[in-house]
Parts: C-alpha cells; structure tokens; sequence
C-alpha cells in the first residue's frame, strides 16, 4: 500500500514532506527542484503538498527551521555541563566540538543540504540569503566564546575552526563519506586547538 493510501496525522505527513525535502534540496539546491519533484517523491499531489506549507519558498523555511530545532537539541547535548562558561575547559571545548562532528557524520543529509543551499544563498535574491548571513554570523560568536578558554585571539580561531570544520565536511560528502570524519577532525584539532601559553 502507497503511503498516499495511508491516513497519516498533518504532523506525520509534514515531517515526512520535510525529511524528503532534505534529500531533495541536497540533491539538486532550492532552484533546481519543483513542488512536483517533491510531491512525487511524497506519492502526493501538488495541491496537497502545498496546503501544508503555501509555498517554495515557506517549505524552505520550513526546512531549515526543523534543521536549527534538531541543531539546539545536539548543541545543547554535547554542551553538557560546559554550558556553565566558569566550567569550560580546553578538554571539554574539544570534546564539544568533536561531538558536533560526529552528529553531523551521522547525519549526511543535513550536512549536503547545507552545503548545496550554502553556496546558492551567496545570491542575494536567494529566499535563504538573509538566513546564512545570520546564521553564519551566530554561528562565529558562539564558536568565538566556546573558543575562548583556548586563544585569546578566539574570534580568529573561531574562523579557522569553522572553515576547516566546513571544508572537511565538503571533502567527505565529494568522496562519498569515504574517509572517517571525526578521524580527521581530531588531527586537525591537534594542531588548531592548542591552548595558548
């Protein structure tokens, strides 16, 4: 039986839109799909589909909103007891963030949607533009005060950290997460993460 023939609850059948929303986006970006590739996908109508979110770009939105809901759940997890600032240490910095790697090994399709939708957004007329801007933004100071028991110049270590976290994440999903992820972050952290004297 389709899963069209199956009564699903509206929230049932809006988060199987947005997990097949994740996978087609990272596929193909947010220009290169159709409303009609996804409902095809969700064995739904156009009309249907569209009665959960309106429009292209509200599913977008949709996406990346479900995206930071399961971000705040790993982030506060791997935070832990070093949420507290008086209780970070350099120790429990990396263990942080090699948390967060792990979580994103885990989940290749978020770290392909983000990466195609990345570059996309650089437009400015992107409907995401404004959402990587301050998502990117957010993202550098909560790494600079993560950071900061660790450099005293942490705003620059936090770019460093960042661009190697994303430029890891690219080489792993082009070769097709043939390499170990979070083997290689710990390298990289051994030599970026250093405390200073």
């Amino acid at each position: 039986m389709s899963r069209s023939h199956i009564r699903m609850s509206k929230d049932d059948r809006r988060a199987l839109i947005l997990a097949a929303a994740v996978e087609i986006i990272g596929d193909k970006g947010f220009h290169g799909f159709s409303i009609k590739d996804l409902a095809v996908r969700c064995e739904m109508t156009d009309a249907g589909l569209l009665h959960h979110f309106g429009s292209k770009a509200a599913l977008l939105t949709a996406v990346l909103d479900e995206r930071d809901r399961q971000d705040e759940i790993a982030i506060a997890a791997a935070l832990g007891e070093a949420a507290d600032p008086a209780r970070r240490t350099p120790l429990a910095v990396r263990h942080i963030l090699r948390a967060l790697v792990q979580r994103n090994r885990e989940k290749p399709e978020f770290v392909r949607l983000y990466a195609m939708l990345r570059v996309e957004a650089m437009a400015p007329d992107h409907p995401a533009h404004a959402y990587f801007r301050q998502r990117d933004t957010a993202a550098h100071q909560m790494f600079t005060r993560l950071l900061g028991v660790i450099d005293t110049d942490a705003d620059s270590l936090a770019r460093q950290v960042l661009a190697a976290l994303d430029g890891l994440e690219l080489q792993w999903l082009r070769d097709q997460q043939a390499f170990d992820l979070v083997g290689e972050w710990d390298k990289l952290a051994d030599k970026l993460l250093r405390p200073t004297p």
